[in-house]
C-alpha cells in the first residue's frame, strides 16, 4: 500500500511526501532496497499558493489528494520545476489538469523537455537565473545549478525564510520513518543515504557540485533548512550538510579505508581475498570487502558509496572468456564512471591458460586517472594457487603496496 504525508514544515510550507516501495532499481540501474520517497513542497501566500517540484506519474493522482489538503485549484497560481526528470515531472500533466490557472515556471532548457505534458507546456514560462517571483509578501530567487544533475536543474531560494528547496540536490534514499534529519536515530545511516544517492546519481558531476556550491556561497545563500525531492529534510545543521556534500564532491578519503572488490567463482580468488583482507587489517587499514561469487552478489550502488571515499582499491578477478570477469568489469567501469578521482589501485588476477584479466581492467582504470601501483597475477589451476604460504604472499605484497603509498 502506497502511503504519503503531508506536514507543515514551516509557517505556511508544507512537505507532500510518497514512500515508494516498489522501485527496487532507482533509474532502472541503482538496486534501492531501502526504498525512495519523492518530496513536493507547497507555499502558501496571501495571494496564492506555489507547488515545488512533483512526484512520479504513477503516483500523479495522489498527490492531487495530498494538494487538496493543504490548497486548492483555485489558489494555485505558480508550479515551479526545478528539475525535469520523470521521477519528479511525472504528475506535472495531472496536477497541470487539477489546476487550469496554474503558471509553469522553470529553466529555459526545461521548456524544450515538456512535448510529453501539453496542458503544462501551454502554460510555461521560463525563469532567469537570479530572477526574483514577488507573490504574498515572499521573495523566491531561482538559481541556475546546471548538472545537479541535469544541465536544466535549478533551485528555489526562499529568502527572508530561508528556505532553500533544491530537488536533487542534498537528497538521498530510504524511507525514514521521520521528515527530518534529527528525528533520525542514525545519523550515519541518514549521510550514507544522501552519500550513495550522490554518488549514484550525481557521481559523474561531481564537478559541478562545488561550482554550484561556491555559486550559493557568493550569493549569501545561507539556509536554516534544506528540502530537498528525495529523502530527509536537513534542518538541525545545514551547513554541516552542505560541507558533507562538498566533500563527497572532492571524494574526500576515509584515512584508510580500502575498498576490496573481487569475483570469485570457484573459491580460489576468495581464499586469496580473505587474507588480503585479514593482512590491510594487521597493517592498520581498514578493509571494506564485496564479493561476487555463487552465493552472494552484492550492490553495485553499495559498492560505489564505499567506492567514493576509500583511500585505495583492490579489485581481484579472474580472467572469463579471455575478459576481466563481466561483473567485476561493469563494477570499475562504474566506479571510474561515478567516482573517478586518482586512487591508488592494486589488481589481483587469477588465469588458467591465459593471463587477460589485470590487463584489460588496467585499461579500465588508467582510462580514469585511477593509479595502478600494483599488478599481482597467479595461474589459478596451479599447485601454489591454493596454498596459504602464496596467499600469504599475495595479501602481503598488497598491504605493503596500499600502505607505502607506492605510487601514489
Amino acid at each position: 500500500m502506497t502511503t504519503y504525508r503531508v506536514e507543515e514544515v514551516a509557517d505556511g510550507f508544507y512537505i507532500l511526501r510518497v514512500n515508494d516501495r516498489y522501485t527496487r532499481f532507482f533509474e532502472a540501474l541503482w538496486e534501492i532496497p531501502e526504498g525512495i520517497t519523492y518530496n513536493a513542497y507547497l507555499l502558501q501566500t496571501p495571494e496564492g499558493d506555489v507547488l515545488f517540484d512533483g512526484w512520479k506519474k504513477p503516483f500523479a493522482a495522489l498527490l492531487v489528494d495530498a494538494l487538496e489538503q493543504v490548497t486548492s485549484p483555485d489558489r494555485l497560481r505558480y508550479i515551479v520545476v526545478n528539475h525535469m526528470e520523470p521521477d519528479h515531472s511525472g504528475s506535472l500533466e495531472e496536477v497541470a489538469r487539477w489546476a487550469p490557472e496554474a503558471r509553469v515556471l522553470g529553466h529555459p532548457l526545461a521548456g524544450k523537455m515538456m512535448a510529453a505534458y501539453p496542458r503544462a507546456r501551454g502554460r510555461f514560462r521560463p525563469v532567469r537565473d537570479g530572477e526574483v517571483l514577488e507573490i504574498g509578501g515572499e521573495r523566491i530567487r531561482f538559481i541556475h545549478t546546471p548538472w545537479l544533475h541535469w544541465p536544466e536543474t535549478m533551485m528555489s531560494w526562499l529568502e527572508s525564510r530561508r528556505v532553500l528547496v533544491t530537488c536533487d540536490a542534498f537528497g538521498g534514499y530510504g524511507i525514514f520513518e521521520g521528515i527530518y534529519d534529527d528525528e533520525c536515530t542514525r545519523w550515519d545511516d541518514a549521510v550514507r543515504a544522501m552519500k550513495k544517492y550522490v554518488v549514484t546519481v550525481i557521481g559523474h558531476y561531481r564537478d559541478w557540485i562545488t561550482r554550484n556550491l561556491g555559486k550559493l556561497s557568493k550569493l549569501g545563500v545561507e539556509p536554516r533548512l534544506i528540502a530537498p525531492a528525495h529523502g530527509l529534510v536537513w534542518r538541525r545543521d545545514p551547513k554541516k550538510v552542505m560541507e558533507i556534500y562538498e566533500s563527497l564532491a572532492r571524494a574526500e578519503p576515509v584515512k584508510g579505508k580500502v575498498l576490496v572488490l573481487y569475483a570469485s567463482m570457484y573459491g580460489t580468488v576468495e581464499m586469496i581475498v580473505r587474507r588480503i583482507a585479514c593482512s590491510l587489517s594487521r597493517a592498520g587499514l581498514k578493509p571494506v570487502v564485496y564479493g561476487f561469487t555463487d552465493s552472494t552478489r552484492p550492490l553495485v550502488s553499495e559498492i560505489l558509496t564505499d567506492a567514493i571515499d576509500s583511500e585505495a582499491i583492490v579489485i581481484a578477478a579472474p580472467t572469463y572468456e579471455a575478459e576481466a570477469f563481466p561483473l567485476i568489469r561493469f563494477a570499475a567501469e562504474e566506479i571510474c564512471w561515478k567516482a573517478s578521482d586518482g586512487k591508488r589501485v592494486v589488481i589481483v588476477s587469477s588465469y588458467g591458460w591465459g593471463s587477460v584479466a589485470a590487463k584489460r581492467l588496467k585499461e579500465v582504470l588508467e582510462g580514469c586517472k585511477y593509479g595502478v601501483i600494483d599488478v599481482i597475477e597467479y595461474n589459478a589451476i596451479g599447485p601454489a594457487a591454493i596454498e596459504p604460504s602464496e596467499a600469504e604472499r599475495i595479501a602481503g605484497e598488497v598491504a605493503r603496496a596500499i600502505a607505502g603509498g607506492a605510487g601514489g
